[in-house]
């Protein structure tokens, strides 16, 4: 008799025998049992997981008659039975397996249409299983939608798929449909143990997990990789039979490599690298068990208790998880899946991975690199301090900034803190620099100018903001009501007070119009002095339509000269200025300036803050403040501002545009 693969062989015959799907088994049992069956059934999952399986399980269950021959529905089918047998064997004639991959077109649809009008052969019902449904024609899925959906009594439909998105929604709501789960390494290693011991070969535990690993969620994968390490061992399945099978990498190898990463050894890291090169394995597989080893290192720092002590390289994980810092573990872990993914594009295997070793010691945290840290020894623990020590404990550094206690300020009031810091020369107020802020000129400029406060208020009545860094002068006493600084809604870093009349008659006899102080933020110091540019670039910068990956040259650059013929742009990201942006972006450009300009862009460290997000905020607020001050001039607001003592804040103010629509900026 010929050699039956494993995977066939001991392919399950009942419902009890399947693993890892006891959603579907509960309810089809429950469906057969109860004889509450449907008429369709649609299957999904990953390859190897039991569609194919469940679907001719399902069919035996369907038309099993027992022992005696007398029996019915059931969902413990005899397998003894001739339909049992016959569907065991592939040999049953009312049970039709069609793989839609090479017969999926409408020729094919409406044959196996036309003979499901006729009944069964010598069976209780006529089961037709399409196998990767999904690959049907449009037009087979639509000749098979009126059977499916009411098909002759006798008939059942069973679909099975490994890509549900490509079946049509008009097919699904006719199928009942279950969603089959990958398999655990777990499940995989403990089904080829069973499998072992019936067939009679000796194995190792971590070989078999090694194997199951490998499967991917698959038992047919698995057993099939079984079968090929039986073949490649003889029949003696040790664990460095798979690992030499497989070309992974041993854990000795990886701890001796994150080892001399912990010492800061650069001689023993390429070491291992060039061992590893040596014994022909892969680097790409390299990082990616580097990567787990650096997940498992990380849930041992955060959960001790998840460490398992039989694991065989326990010792060496919990030495490697106290030598590393937290934070590094991250950053290394990091490196390591994009080292993976860009190693295709490196010179070669090992120039990738070795630079990935170099990259991940010249990115260490520069705590780490300047402590003493402990040798790790290839698979042995570290030292744990005495447990009855009286000496705290020595924390990494992040952790230690975290747990640094504040100063503690001996100050009355929060404007207490503000006057000293300001006598250290620090401003509390301070705005991240990578906030952009508008810098007004010209006539909008000396509106405000024109109404700064003459003198400076007092300590003793200054107020802390995070917003405002100059404090107006306190306001003499009325009888009007004051009312509180409006919070910035723009993200805009300064606030302007409306104008409110003060009910002072004027010489015409009409209240006349007076404006309230106002406050601005001052620039930071590297952006003042710096003139905006409301320039040709700004307008120009409206029209011009570029592909997404070129689109923020226009947005993140500067003008730094620009004559009719030549504009001179700068940008702070080097990637900007690569040939292919500049080029569309000067083609977009020569519409509007003529075919004679030219376009350069530079690189530079530092920008002067007038890139083209900042000049349209700040076109947007000259815009508002023109609006704010027209409107605060006519003579019926300024009527109502004197009746009510209130206030108009530019928050009030809002632009529309030609469909009347709020605009935003």
């Amino acid at each position: 008799m010929a050699y039956q693969v494993l995977a066939r062989k001991w392919r399950p015959h009942d419902f009890s025998t399947l693993i890892g799907q006891d959603h579907v088994v509960r309810a089809l049992t429950h469906a057969l049992t109860e004889n509450r069956l449907h008429h369709a059934y649609l299957f999904t999952g990953t390859r190897g997981v039991g569609k194919t399986t469940i679907s001719r399980i399902l069919a035996k269950c369907l038309n099993c008659v027992g022992e005696d021959g007398k029996g019915g529905i059931t969902a413990h089918p005899c397998g003894v039975c001739e339909a049992c047998r016959a569907i065991d064997e592939d040999r049953f004639v009312d049970y039709i397996e069609m793989d839609a991959a090479s017969t999926r077109g409408i020729d094919d649809m409406v044959s196996l249409l036309e003979r499901a009008k006729y009944a069964p052969t010598n069976a209780r019902f006529k089961v037709y299983m399409i196998d990767e449904v999904h690959q049907l024609t449009t037009q087979a899925f639509n000749a098979m939608l009126k059977t499916l959906e009411e098909p002759p009594e006798y008939v059942k439909f069973i679909l099975a798929t490994t890509d549900p998105q490509k079946v049509p929604v008009t097919v699904l709501s006719r199928c009942l449909q279950f969603n089959l789960k990958s398999l655990s390494p777990m499940l995989i290693s403990g089904h080829m143990e069973e499998l072992l011991k019936k067939e009679g070969f000796p194995y190792e535990l971590p070989a078999l997990r090694m194997l199951a690993t490998g499967a991917r969620g698959s038992m047919r994968d698995g057993l099939s990789l079984l079968d090929q390490a039986i073949a490649f061992s003889a029949g003696n399945l040790t664990l460095e039979n798979v690992r030499e099978m497989l070309g992974t990498i041993d854990s000795t190898t990886l701890i001796r490599l994150l080892g001399a990463l912990a010492n800061r050894d650069p001689v023993q890291v390429m070491q291992v690298a060039d061992e590893i090169g040596a014994r022909s394995l892969s680097y790409t597989q390299a990082l990616k068990d580097m990567a787990l080893l650096f997940h498992r290192i990380s849930i041992v720092q955060m959960l001790p208790a998840s460490l398992n002590p039989e694991e065989p390289d326990s010792d060496a994980v919990k030495s490697l998880a106290q030598a590393f810092a937290p934070d590094e573990v991250q950053l290394y872990y990091q490196i390591a899946i994009h080292a993976r993914n860009e190693i295709s594009l490196a010179p070669d295997e090992y120039s990738g991975f070795t630079m990935a070793l170099m990259r991940m010691m010249a990115f260490a945290p520069a705590e780490a690199k300047n402590s003493k840290r402990p040798v790790v020894a290839p698979m042995k623990g570290l030292e744990a301090p005495a447990p009855h020590s009286t000496e705290a404990p020595v924390l990494p550094a992040p952790m230690a900034a975290v747990l640094k206690p504040e100063p503690q300020v001996p100050s009355a009031s929060p404007v207490a803190a503000k006057t000293a810091s300001s006598a250290e020369g620090k401003d509390p107020g301070d705005i991240p620099p990578w906030e952009e802020m508008p810098v007004l000129t010209g006539s909008k400029k000396k509106l405000i100018e024109d109404n700064a406060p003459a003198s400076t208020p007092s300590p003793s009545e200054n107020k802390p903001s995070a917003e405002v860094r100059d404090s107006s002068p306190p306001q003499p006493q009325d009888s009007r009501k004051e009312f509180p600084p409006q919070d910035d809604q723009d993200d805009v870093p300064w606030s302007y007070d409306d104008y409110v009349s003060e009910g002072v008659a004027g010489e015409s006899g009409e209240d006349e119009y007076i404006p309230q102080q106002r406050t601005i933020v001052r620039e930071r110091d590297e952006f003042e002095g710096v003139p905006v540019q409301m320039n040709p670039w700004l307008e120009a910068a409206k029209k011009i339509k570029l592909i997404e990956s070129s689109q923020p040259l226009v947005d993140l650059s500067e003008l730094e000269s620009f004559d009719g013929s030549s504009m001179v742009l700068t940008t702070t990201l080097e990637a900007l200025t690569h040939e292919e942006h500049v080029s569309a972006l000067q083609k977009e450009l020569q519409k509007h300036f003529g075919p004679q300009l030219q376009l350069k862009v530079k690189f530079v460290s530092k920008g002067k803050g007038q890139t083209l997000k900042r000049l349209r905020k700040q076109e947007f607020i000259e815009e508002k403040i023109e609006k704010l001050d027209r409107i605060s001039k006519t003579k019926f607001v300024k009527e109502i501002l004197n009746t009510f003592g209130s206030t108009i804040s530019i928050d009030n103010v809002t632009l529309y545009d030609k469909n009347n629509t709020p605009r935003v900026i």
